[in-house]
């Protein structure tokens, strides 16, 4: 017993000697200086092989990164006889007020001018170029962090990121030596961050709490540099924090295409990551008084949640809808909205896959099979209710170049209810306008208009939709033009698309063919008597009512053709056969009035109107190719 004693006081009193002496932190630091520096204001031990300091520094640099550890105060017992085989393994860490700093060596060939200024200062190292030598074949160092307990008030600064946080936390990490296996387990952390700034101006986020774990699943690092180690990242944890930027939420997005995410404002709930998967449970809300999200070319803002989901019990599928209260849309780049609305829901659900391999183009992504069943069964849902379209002249995007129709003007109440799969798509748009303007050359004429857009089926990806079903009306016409004017409130015409398939892209493309009625001809007869000098019995058909018929209609690559439209009854009829390309038409129109009838024809920019064999010269008629 007596020699126990004596050897524990001796090791007390050498070690301690040891730890106080300024010459021990040389000799230390002089065994690979390059890579690992360490220093400390105070340091005592009180029984064999743990230490606890005060005021430790250390700081170090792999092939790739540099890095510093600054803590108040510290303690951790370390294993001796396993440092023979290369093996460091030190337990029972307690840390205080940690500050961690991380920056990049420099690669050649990325420029580095606009950042440099915004990294972290590491004591005693320059900011120098990565190492390209080959590794040498060597046995790498196999650290093991055993029982880490951090508390108090911690900074970090990573690259251009940093922040402050408070709280407690433990943790274990393992780490090889010459880019081997490394892993990172940080559990029941409970943390009150505050602001976090990126290049020391810009606010990430404004501060918030965070409780849960984090880290990342083993990995080899020399096999999954940069940004392919996030997919080994995991989290489970509940945050409340206000972020400056919803960047972040666009890497769930990964499976909507042309849909992006923006805003800034309330994130809290619980977010599951592993292995690339959102796992779970999870449940995150981001709130936003102006919460943006742009689909392909359209721009929309205003108050609304995005909220990222799970089953409680399942991994999949994942949803993320949008939703907001009030909203308004408008062109990328506009100044002003064209639609504004009360109620708009987005609703995703499918893969649960956020993470796509960097090293594959999108179109690799595209074509791999795995990603392809995970897209499978991809929903995703748009739901407008009660909206407002403040200038039809909106719609103009999608009409030919050149058209010789284009709305000038009216409202019309929008409500969108479709449901889009992978490879199917169905659902319904309603259109309710009210005074529509629209301009033919030189002539206008107005009407209030109801449109019910019925989509049965289409193929999403190539914006392509079954319209079949579809019907249109109009009523309350009103044509303005030199010769004749026409404002009839009880008018109407009906059509539906009996078989029609479209393409909603610019230009709009059609190809339909649809029944029409009309309850009579006279904006019909206001309109030709506008356009050319027709015989005078054409006025009789002011007169006719209750005409029906069908017509043909195709819009292709900014072409309009019309191979045949027309309405008729015992009395009358009114057909016509048209083109429409380049800011210029051909075409004819046949009229008949019991046994008189007329054609009025247009080509090469010339109208004339032919009074023999109407009838006959109207079949035969056949539209110019161009």
């Amino acid at each position: 017993m007596g020699i126990v004693v004596i050897a524990q006081l001796a090791y007390l009193l050498i070690i301690n000697t040891a730890l106080h002496l300024s010459i021990t932190q040389d000799l230390v630091n002089k065994i690979k200086p390059e890579k690992f520096q360490v220093s400390w204001e105070r340091a005592w031990s009180f029984y064999p092989f743990r230490v606890h300091a005060e005021g430790i520094v250390a700081n170090g640099q792999s092939r790739t990164q540099q890095w510093e550890v600054l803590a108040t105060s510290g303690s951790g017992s370390i294993a001796l006889l396993p440092l023979v085989l290369k093996d460091v393994y030190i337990s029972d860490i307690e840390a205080t007020d940690i500050d961690y700093r991380q920056r990049p060596r420099l690669k050649p060939e990325r420029d580095y001018s606009k950042l440099l200024a915004h990294f972290p200062p590491i004591t005693g190292r320059e900011i120098v170029p990565v190492e390209t030598q080959p590794l040498k074949s060597k046995r790498p160092w196999k650290i093991h962090l055993n029982g880490l307990q951090a508390q108090g008030n911690h900074r970090f600064w990573i690259f251009n990121i940093q922040g402050t946080a408070s709280g407690s936390a433990t943790g274990e990490m393992y780490m090889e030596t010459r880019r081997g296996k490394f892993w990172l387990d940080i559990a029941n952390a409970d943390l009150n961050l505050g602001p976090a700034y990126l290049n020391g101006g810009s606010q990430a986020y404004k501060g918030g709490t965070l409780q849960g774990a984090l880290g990342f699943t083993p990995m080899i690092r020399s096999e999954h540099r940069g940004k392919r180690m996030l997919r080994f990242g995991y989290t489970d944890v509940q945050l409340d924090v206000g972020m400056e930027n919803f960047n972040f939420i666009n890497i769930f997005t990964t499976g909507l295409g042309d849909l992006a995410i923006k805003g800034a404002g309330q994130v809290e709930g619980r977010l599951v990551l592993r292995d690339g998967y959102v796992r779970a449970g999870t449940q995150l809300k981001a709130s936003a008084n102006d919460l943006g999200v742009t689909i392909r070319d359209v721009d929309i803002s205003g108050q609304g949640t995005v909220l990222i989901h799970t089953p409680t019990d399942t991994d999949s599928p994942m949803g993320l809808s949008v939703g907001y209260e009030s909203l308004r849309a408008s062109e990328v780049g506009a100044s002003e909205p064209f639609l504004k609305g009360n109620r708009l829901r987005l609703d995703y659900s499918g893969s649960n896959y956020i993470y796509p391999d960097p090293d594959k183009s999108f179109q690799e992504l595209w074509d791999d099979d795995a990603a392809r069943k995970r897209r499978a069964m991809n929903t995703f849902n748009l739901l407008i209710d009660d909206a407002t379209v403040i200038d039809m002249a909106t719609f103009n995007t999608y009409l030919p170049p050149e058209s010789p129709y284009t709305f000038a003007g009216g409202r019309t109440r929008l409500d969108v209810d479709i449901a889009f799969g992978e490879e199917s798509m169905n659902g319904s748009v309603q259109l309710d306008s009210t005074a529509v303007k629209i301009q033919v050359d030189e002539q206008s004429f107005e009407a209030d208009i109801d449109a019910d857009i019925v989509i049965p089926s289409g193929i999403p990806r190539e914006f392509k939709a079954n319209l079949s079903g579809s019907t249109l009306r109009l009523f309350n016409v009103r044509v303005d033009g030199n010769e004749e004017n026409f404002d009839g409130d009880y008018w109407s015409a009906a059509l539906e698309l009996t078989s029609a398939e479209g393409t909603v892209e610019q230009p709009l493309a059609l190809d339909a063919k649809a029944t029409l009625s009309v309850s009579d001809t006279r904006p019909l007869v206001a309109f030709v008597d506008n356009k050319s000098n027709p015989p005078k019995f054409l006025s009789n058909l002011m007169a006719v009512k209750g005409l029906s018929g069908e017509a043909e209609v195709h819009l292709s690559n900014g072409k309009t053709t019309i191979p045949l439209a027309y309405v008729n009854s015992e009395k009358a009829e009114v057909a016509v056969k048209a083109t429409f390309y380049d800011g210029e038409r051909d075409g004819v129109v046949y009229a008949r009035f019991k046994k008189l009838d007329a054609l009025l024809k247009r080509e090469n920019g010339k109208r004339k109107v032919v009074v023999t064999k109407s009838r006959e010269k109207f079949d035969q008629y056949e539209i110019p190719e161009k």
